[in-house]
């Protein structure tokens, strides 16, 4: 299971952007992990909202989003959200993140590689 508590997260696209092999990008945001939820931003003004819960089969955390990008957004993939913005629909799959864990996710039709670190407990 995943800790309830706040979280770094890094982000580095998982592939080519910009049709070079070498030219990736990354990013890092801060999330909220409480009671089943998750509340995060970056630094761009780009927020995700969504749940976690944990699958004692797999023995994985599945992880739902909804990332909401800012007009004129654009993610290290390469995507670019245009003038309205754009609401995109994230999900990966998790191991404990005690204290660091990493994934693959798929970001709108596009790899990227993420690492969650465990920063601290949450106050009461």
């Amino acid at each position: 299971m995943i800790d309830e508590g706040l979280y770094n997260v890094e982000y580095r696209s998982a592939g080519p952007r910009g049709g070079k092999a070498d030219d990736s990008a990354s990013g890092s945001a801060l999330a909220v992990l409480r009671n089943g939820k998750i509340l995060g931003s970056d630094r761009w003004g780009a927020v995700f909202m969504g749940s976690y819960e944990f699958d004692s089969v797999s023995e994985t955390n599945a992880v739902h989003l909804r990332l909401h990008v800012p007009p004129q957004g654009e993610l290290v993939t390469g995507f670019a959200a245009g003038p309205e913005g754009a609401i995109i629909e994230v999900a990966g799959q998790f191991e404990r993140a005690a204290p660091v864990s990493r994934t693959i996710a798929d970001v709108a039709g596009r790899p990227i590689e993420v690492t969650m670190t465990y920063l601290g407990a949450l106050p009461n």
